[in-house]
């Protein structure tokens, strides 16, 4: 079977002659997932390619800091973080290295 084909979802449908055919349709991709938590993000769409490019940059993900990446809690985290960097509260070798990217992605 080839590669391209094993993927796509098989629907099978009724012809107007009555014999059935099979259809094949591409599967939908996957939900978006936060990358500290993986925990799946709201607000993203499950959309191919050519799909999210018919949709506009708002409905793409969300209109704030990380959005689309990020879910609130983690965003909610490293925000936290940078303050506390900031104001002399912490210390950057106690923060994680996963965390640490996020935090030096914030403007100062």
């Amino acid at each position: 079977m080839n590669r391209s084909r094993h993927r796509m979802k098989k629907l099978a449908r009724r012809t107007p002659s009555g014999r059935t055919s099979l259809l094949t349709k591409n599967k939908k991709p996957k939900q978006a997932h936060c990358a500290l938590c993986r925990k799946t993000l709201g607000g993203v769409p499950r959309e191919s390619r050519s799909g999210m490019r018919k949709l506009s940059q708002t409905q793409r993900r969300p209109e704030r800091s990380f959005g689309g990446v990020l879910c609130a809690n983690c965003t909610a985290n490293v925000i936290k973080t940078r303050t506390r960097l900031q104001s002399g509260v912490a210390d950057e070798s106690l923060v994680p290295l996963t965390v640490m990217k996020y935090v030096k992605m914030l403007k100062a």
